[in-house]
């Protein structure tokens, strides 16, 4: 009874919370409408998993296998859901993701049209009958070995995308916390534990259904309890995904937008003309003109260093980096470098990555804020500096420093007192 309510309820909360995300679904980066689709397909899924406990499936037995092709969405869903979500330059839907499932609904045709009475027979007792038992090695023996080989595909190539990520926004944002998507990463972390789950599960029941004694000195009684137990933890697991998603996914922000209209919304400076090159630092009025065959060009070390010697001379005139929303995409929008150039250059230059590079100039900043003021405290300071929080401003400085705000302000005094 307790399983019946928890899956009930999960159920409930996952169909609800698909309705929420697609109304939250944002024009400039529909996500969101991803996620809603991800979450009902589970939702959906998990309803089938509460009228089989409940015993429904015996009362409508043409309900019986519907589900089936449902599996085949999880990984495509969630893997364009990853991808729409961390990549500026992922646009169109590839039909070919929802192959699988296509072909899976067809091959299962034959079976959904057979009668009330043969669907019964077929999940009730061994099916007897031509169709009844090619469909049950249909299930068995391809559709149950495929979706696990498929889903343990995406869930690789979902990770490596997760991966890039976090170099991709070190490269474009100065501050990462609010799109960092750890909420996501736990999120991946439970269902490659439910993908796990549902391994051994199947796994264990190949041994189950013919098992006359015991197995590796587990009996047959034994076998059944732990495929019966990874099934619920895969259950109750559904459940714990939808709550995460209503925790964290509702909140997240958009975070590739400016990206798109960059290149768009302003001319680039020409890399091409020497002359242009040498002006670069000595002209205040830039020269915009587009020049799309040096847009994804490398920069030779001697313009690489000339560009980061002007984008630091930009940044520091107007003191750009106290903005705590200052991203790679606006800055190429205000100096009129493109990304590609600004990118490298500081990463060639610098060593570092778009994020190191700003909060470097933001720790500078505090440190001079630590020398002159006195009364201000660590979060007045952090805040002053262009930090969006108190933690970041500490790591930061402590990256940079090798010592904590504090630790530093201490020093400074001890400094002061034996000059």
């Amino acid at each position: 009874m307790i399983e019946f309510i928890l899956l009930l309820l999960g159920s409930a909360h996952g169909f609800y919370l698909s309705f929420a995300l697609l109304t939250k679904n944002n024009k400039e980066n529909n996500a969101n409408l991803l996620l809603a689709l991800f979450v009902f397909v589970l939702a959906l899924r998990l309803s089938f998993m509460v009228l089989d406990v409940a015993g429904f499936l015996n009362l409508s037995p043409h309900l019986i296998e519907l589900d089936a092709p449902i599996a085949f969405l999880f990984g495509p869903l969630l893997f364009l859901y990853v991808n729409k979500l961390t990549s500026p330059s992922f646009y169109k839907v590839n039909i070919l993701h929802f192959l699988p499932f296509i072909l899976a609904v067809v091959i299962s045709l034959p079976f959904y049209w057979q009668s009330a009475e043969f669907k019964l027979a077929w999940f009730t007792d061994t099916p007897t009958t031509l169709l009844g038992l090619w469909y049950l090695t249909i299930f068995d023996m391809i559709f149950i070995p495929l979706k696990l080989v498929i889903l343990a595909l995406y869930i690789v190539c979902v990770y490596q995308r997760l991966i890039q990520y976090r170099t991709d926004i070190a490269d474009d944002f100065s501050n990462i916390e609010k799109i960092s998507l750890t909420w996501l990463m736990r999120l991946f972390s439970t269902i490659v534990l439910l993908f796990l789950f549902w391994v051994f599960s199947e796994t264990i029941e190949i041994y189950v259904e013919p098992c006359s004694e015991s197995v590796m000195g587990i009996s047959c009684g034994e076998l059944e309890s732990i495929v019966i137990g990874l099934r619920r933890l895969a259950e109750y697991g559904l459940v714990i995904c939808f709550y995460l998603i209503s925790i964290y996914g509702l909140k997240q922000p958009v975070i590739f937008t400016v990206n798109r209209i960059t290149n768009d919304s302003k001319n680039i400076i020409d890399l091409s003309d020497e002359k242009k090159i040498e002006s670069i630092t000595e002209t205040k009025e830039q020269l915009m003109i587009r020049d799309e065959k040096y847009q994804n060009s490398s920069l030779t070390e001697e313009l690489s260093a000339k560009v980061f010697d002007e984008i630091t001379r930009f940044i520091n005139q107007d003191n750009l980096y106290l903005d705590s929303e200052l991203s790679l995409s606006q800055l190429a929008l205000q100096s009129g470098f493109s990304k590609h150039h600004l990118s490298q250059a500081i990463n060639q230059c610098a060593n570092k990555t778009f994020f190191d590079f700003i909060n470097y100039l933001r720790v500078e900043y505090a440190q001079s804020l630590l020398h002159r003021e006195h009364k201000m405290n660590v979060l007045e300071v952090s805040v002053a500096a262009g930090f969006n929080s108190r933690s970041s401003f500490y790591n930061a400085f402590k990256k940079h420093t090798q010592l904590t705000p504090s630790q530093y302000k201490k020093q400074r005094r001890l400094k002061t007192c034996t000059t």
